[in-house]
């Protein structure tokens, strides 16, 4: 005899955010920028391309290219953070307030308790099969973690082959995987920070010309657009090279 257990699992939609959380607007225009308010004190990640700049004490200005994004503030207090959703631009596909739904009530219990009690039987039996596996079995060596620069060049190589991408974006990359490795390698919070306050921390560890590297890499976005088309090939080799000059192992005092 052939026993079934079908489990059903569906993962809950994330929770309202709370009244103390809020956004200026939900359908900004394109180059427009949103306030998000929140507590003081609470942290705020957004998504990729999405550049989040503290203005004032409760206060974060959202700025980024045409698009949909999400937001995720977690408020000092703890409990679960409040996620956002907004567009700038365009007609995203949350349309609308996408983080007041609720989530759908749970599927109603088993109605056979045979399969229930089958399905216990079999629990019971792998489980056991597992523990006879792992003790007679030594454990695999732990994964080899790799060091922030092999992970920021890797996926510097990766963006730098895709060709699904047009100059802006690219750039826009470019300046995110620059600050993430000094998030990294330097414990710097570069992805929560203004362009001119990671310049400032980084000046005394920097030579003159390795600051004017790391400027123009994350002033990226900004070169691209204000610069001609015929010269785009041309900026990201300089911003290539200034990527490999810098993404290197360091030592941290």
């Amino acid at each position: 005899m052939m026993l079934w257990l079908v489990a059903c699992e569906q993962a809950p939609l994330p929770a309202p955010p709370s009244a103390s959380v809020w956004l200026s607007e939900r359908q900004a225009a394109s180059g427009a920028e949103v306030e998000l308010h929140a507590p003081e004190g609470s942290t705020v990640a957004g998504s990729t391309n999405l550049v989040v700049e503290p203005s004032a004490a409760d206060t974060w200005k959202l700025t980024g290219a045409d698009g949909s994004y999400i937001v995720t503030v977690s408020e000092p207090g703890g409990g679960t953070p409040s996620r956002l959703f907004f567009d700038i631009g365009v007609k995203g596909p949350t349309g609308g307030p996408m983080d007041d739904l609720q989530a759908p009530p749970p599927p109603p219990p088993p109605i056979w308790p045979w399969v229930v009690a089958g399905g216990i039987l079999a629990a019971a039996t792998a489980a056991g099969a597992v523990w006879a596996i792992r003790r007679y079995t030594p454990p695999p060596p732990p994964p080899r973690q790799l060091p922030p620069h092999e992970v920021a060049r890797r996926a510097w190589n990766l963006l730098r082959e895709r060709t699904d991408l047009d100059a802006p974006a690219i750039a826009s990359e470019m300046s995110v995987i620059f600050r993430t490795w000094i998030d990294a390698a330097w414990g710097l919070p570069a992805t929560q920070r203004t362009r001119r306050e990671i310049l400032d921390s980084l000046a005394g560890m920097l030579t003159a010309a390795e600051l004017e590297s790391a400027r123009r890499l994350l002033s990226a976005t900004d070169l691209v657009k204000f610069a001609e088309r015929s010269q785009h090939a041309n900026l990201f080799e300089q911003l290539d090279q200034d990527f490999q000059s810098l993404v290197k192992p360091v030592r941290r005092v």
